[in-house]
């Protein structure tokens, strides 16, 4: 009886400790892989994505240049940001939050408040958002 009971332990502690590995390997974060012709596809639709707001704002082809140059710096920060080690999660997004709203002022500088409002407008639509008041 003894004999019996202790194999019946061992094959559910063998059991329990085989379930918690599988469950350990599902919980693993998936790398993302995007493939070249996703990240082509998605720089297509950014591309698109402006020329649209630029079409909606009536932007000049030099307000395209200044807001194309805001757009790639603000992009480059976030990129060293992330790459950063030095700083939690929190510091940077409170980070990224207050670069946000220095390249929004820009934005609103050089388009006027009421091309500025159209651009954000367009901005929210594109991303699914709906636009703020």
């Amino acid at each position: 009886m003894k004999h019996l009971l202790t194999t019946l332990f061992a094959v559910c502690l063998s059991y329990t400790a085989a379930v918690a590995q599988e469950k350990e390997a599902e919980k693993a974060p998936q790398e993302k892989t995007v493939s070249k012709e996703e990240k082509e596809a998605a720089k297509a639709k950014k591309e698109a994505n402006l020329l649209e707001v630029f079409k909606i704002i009536q932007a000049t082809p030099e307000e395209q240049a200044k807001m194309r140059e805001f757009i790639k710096e603000s992009g480059e920060y976030g990129k060293e940001l992330r790459a950063d080690p030095d700083f939690t999660e929190e510091e940077k997004i409170m980070k990224l939050k207050v670069y946000a709203k220095i390249k929004n002022a820009r934005l609103r500088e050089l388009l006027g408040d009421d091309r500025y409002k159209l651009y954000r407008d367009a901005v929210n639509a594109q991303k699914g958002r709906a636009p703020k008041k």
